[in-house]
């Protein structure tokens, strides 16, 4: 994980090399793989505005900061960190860029608003969140006509007798 970033790449979509460490963070902070991550198609949005947000300075000191911390983030020693690990986390599950905690921002020195926003419309839809539980998100990506009559992956499948037995009841 080193804190080389650059600036984005021109082509649209694309993942340069430097995404490779806010991707490899990111694994560690969401619970979710490489591939998973990429498939969103947000990495290159969610690393520009990370480094919009932060700085380029402040996110090479937070991928050496978890890079010390052996990628755990419950090992990270100084709040500011923490506070930017779970800035990276909320961004990946609800594709918005949260508040920072005021301590954190000012530790930064960042011009910038401190202010929550949704980073991009496809940020909603492509939200982690929405995997965790094998959802869709409300007015978007639509799961399908007569999915609701199927369970969701995971769920408990209650034996047909127990169904007949509440609707007696």
């Amino acid at each position: 994980m080193d804190g080389q970033l650059q600036a984005p790449s021109p082509e649209p979509g694309g993942s340069r090399p430097e995404h490779a460490g806010f991707v490899a963070v990111s694994e560690r902070l969401t619970g979710f793989d490489e591939f998973e991550l990429r498939a969103t198609g947000m990495v290159r949005l969610y690393h520009d505005t990370t480094i919009a947000q932060l700085g380029r300075p402040a996110v090479g000191r937070f991928l050496a900061a978890m890079a010390a911390a052996g990628g755990d983030p419950d090992g990270l020693a100084d709040e500011t960190s923490r506070d930017i690990a779970r800035a990276i986390t909320h961004l990946w599950y609800l594709g918005v860029w949260p508040q920072l905690a005021r301590s954190t921002h000012s530790a930064l020195g960042r011009e910038r608003a401190n202010a929550a926003f949704v980073v991009s419309p496809e940020a909603y839809t492509e939200g982690l969140v929405w995997r965790t539980f094998h959802g869709h998100p409300p007015g978007a990506k639509p799961p399908g006509f007569g999915t609701w009559a199927v369970p969701p992956p995971g769920a408990p499948v209650r034996p047909a007798a127990a169904r007949r037995a509440e609707g007696a009841a």
